[in-house]
């Protein structure tokens, strides 16, 4: 399984889509959906060409003039169509027309980051050479998220915080949990601040498979659960872990050895900015894909084909052509598959299918693989110690949050310890509340190590079963450095 992109269960349109997806993607897998979940399966045991080195900086302009501006294009063309001019089979023709675009652009920005890859691998197999296995955190504590446009998201929470402070009502309202109440209010600066966050965010998914599941600018009240806890917790001091951790490695290094390292540092810089904003523009065009879907909804919901729009992820891909011509009242039918659906979140599947492939043979066949997805073996975990990757420094102590997906993320308090399959940007404003971060999934280049190292708290990624191992409410400690995660109790 890929908790990272795929951790829960997915309705029967979600699921069909990651199928179909998988055929353009250039990493090799395809996917096969079991109970509602995803798994992938190589299409060949054989070593991923490796992707060439590029001149410095030339994957960055390659994202910003070529892979980014196409992304933009395919989500703006999805964002803008006049669904209310089309009938049913005419929304469903045009979404047909368009999947394949989305696909291959989609697509697109993974190539993005593989290209990326050699310059984030040039900096850590330096590290290595010099300092051993240590270099893979020392590294990665370069590549820290300073300037992505995943840690300007948790600014601009921050400053929604603020404008909240200073609007009558809208303070009080979020410190008291009525969330739809505070964002329906008037009040200036609160407002407009709120108007301006909604419109750039638009459209974005919280998690790359759920596109089932609603946006902010469908459903603020995840948004507001991030302001009312930005606003009860105090301010963090930010560190710069990269700036500390350059000097530190300058100190460390031979003379002879720092003219190649600050090149190495050099030439990495563009990888952080490039696969955060990557991995927002992602999140978007699926929403845009969200957005063709669900005026295909409402257009079953007007035949009475259907209850409510957002079950239209409760159809099948080859049960669309039926729906839209108003052959078949599936109201039933989704009923149905909606209690199977609720049944298989509560499921906890196998991590693995059929003959498992030893995850760190993965990691050796792609550096990427490993860093990225945390392809590498664990040290044995215990009935009271959980291992994972060691992703940013630092021991603390706190309560234990099981949180399974973003929509789930409920009075989460400053000093907890946030337990999750995996982040995506949207989650980023929590990071400025939390005492330190433990996923199921990814490794020390994935956004919760990335966004961790940015907030200075430290984190344990790719347990590969926190959020089972892990009771909801136990006191625990969190080492960032060792990759445990001890349960107290």
């Amino acid at each position: 399984m890929d908790l990272i992109h795929n951790p829960r269960a997915l309705p029967p349109l979600a699921a069909d889509l990651q199928v179909a997806a998988a055929d353009s993607s250039p990493l090799g897998l395809d996917q096969v959906i079991v109970n509602g979940y995803a798994y992938g399966s190589p299409r060949s045991m054989e070593p991923p060409p490796e992707m060439p080195e590029l001149p410095p900086g030339q994957a960055l302009r390659n994202w910003e003039d070529g892979f980014f501006p196409a992304t933009r294009q395919a989500y703006e063309y999805l964002r803008n169509a006049d669904y209310d001019s089309m009938d049913a089979p005419g929304v469903l023709a045009f979404i047909r027309a368009a999947m394949p675009n989305m696909f291959e652009t989609f697509s697109n920005t993974i190539v993005s980051a593989l290209q990326l890859g050699p310059d984030a691998d040039r900096l850590y197999k330096f590290l290595e050479s010099k300092l051993g296995a240590e270099g893979d955190l020392l590294s990665a504590a370069i590549l820290h998220g300073s300037g992505s446009q995943t840690r300007s998201l948790g600014d601009q929470v921050q400053a929604l915080a603020e404008a909240a402070r200073k609007s009558a009502g809208v303070e009080s309202a979020l410190r008291g949990g009525d969330y739809s109440a505070a964002a329906a209010m008037k009040a200036d600066p609160w407002a407009s601040a709120l108007k301006a966050f909604i419109e750039d965010h638009e459209d974005e998914l919280a998690l790359w498979s759920e596109i089932h599941q609603p946006t902010w600018n469908e459903d603020p009240v995840p948004l507001m659960r991030q302001v009312a806890a930005t606003l009860a917790s105090p301010a963090h001091e930010r560190r710069d872990s990269a700036a500390a951790t350059i000097e530190e490695l300058k100190a460390r290094l031979a003379p002879e050895d720092l003219a190649e390292f600050d090149a190495a540092v050099a030439q990495s810089r563009d990888y952080v900015p490039v696969i955060e904003h990557r991995a927002r523009w992602q999140l978007k065009l699926l929403g845009g894909g969200r957005r063709a879907f669900l005026a295909f909804g409402q257009k079953l919901v007007d035949a009475g084909v259907v209850e409510e729009a957002n079950d239209v992820f409760f159809l099948h891909l080859d049960e669309l052509d039926e729906a839209a011509e108003g052959k078949r009242d599936f109201r039933g039918a989704v009923s149905e598959r909606k209690g199977e659906w609720q049944a298989q979140l509560r499921m906890k599947p196998p991590m693995t299918l059929g003959l498992p492939i030893p995850i760190e043979m993965v990691g050796m066949m792609s550096p990427f693989m490993r860093r990225m997805f945390g392809a590498v073996a664990l040290p044995e975990s215990t009935e009271t110690v959980v291992s994972g990757i060691g992703a940013n420094k630092g021991v603390v102590r706190g309560r234990a949050r099981v949180v399974m997906g973003l929509d789930e993320a409920e009075n989460l308090e400053d000093g907890d310890i946030l337990v999750c399959p995996s982040t995506s940007p949207p989650w980023t404003p929590y990071f400025a509340v939390v005492a330190a971060i433990v996923t199921d999934a990814g490794g020390v280049l994935s956004h919760a190590a990335i966004e961790a190292r940015e907030y200075g708290i430290p984190a344990v990624v790719g347990t590969r079963e926190g959020t089972r191992r892990i009771p909801e409410g136990a006191m625990v400690v969190v080492d960032g450095e060792a990759g445990t995660v001890t349960i107290e109790g």
